[in-house]
């Protein structure tokens, strides 16, 4: 059984600790986004990352921000509409099946989700669904290190099993980066 977070919990993902692990604007800048693209971020929580995002695609992008846990979406949309963005649309979601249509986004960025995934041949099947030829995919993952904020370490991934993850559902990785000691990014591309 995956481990999944806890939505009671969610201002865990905005602790000072769980941040000075996860930088956002480090992670961000890994990420080289591009203004006016597609981006989605799946599995988006309390938008952490949405907010970031769409500065950076800037007015002429738009980021699509989906959690299948109706508690984030809430969040995720109050963090954008203090934030005063019109290029966020923020949906729920099932685990494997984005709410968006073919070939429409540039990037999909997945943070501490391949850990929580059920079935993560059926997400990552959608994700390259949803993806435009060329188009890239980020994940971000912990690494199997114990840390005060995280999963529990027997549910996290190295490097190595979340390549091998991703190569079976059908990505060729291009590169692995640590973020910190305790994170790690993956950029992949559909093989």
């Amino acid at each position: 059984m995956a481990h999944k977070f806890d939505p009671a919990r969610i201002s865990r993902l905005e602790s000072p600790e769980r941040l000075a692990l996860l930088p956002v604007e480090s992670v961000i800048a890994l990420l080289d986004v591009k203004a006016g693209e597609q981006v989605l971020d799946t599995g988006c929580g309390p938008g952490v990352f949405t907010v970031p995002l769409a500065r950076a695609v800037g007015p002429s992008g738009h980021v699509y921000a989906v959690d299948l846990r109706e508690e984030m979406v809430e969040a995720c949309r109050r963090r954008v509409e203090a934030a005063g963005l019109s290029n966020v649309t923020v949906r729920r979601s099932e685990e494997s099946s984005i709410p968006l249509p073919p070939s429409c986004v540039d990037l999909v960025f997945a943070c501490h989700l391949l850990h929580e995934l059920e079935d993560p041949a059926a997400l990552l099947a959608d994700v390259r669904r949803v993806l435009k030829a060329g188009g890239r995919l980020a994940a971000v993952e912990w690494e199997k290190v114990e840390t005060e904020a995280g999963p529990p370490l027997e549910h996290r991934l190295t490097p190595q099993d979340s390549r091998a993850l991703l190569e079976k559902g059908g990505f060729a990785v291009s590169d692995t980066r640590p973020v910190t000691w305790a994170n790690y990014l993956l950029l992949a591309r559909p093989a």
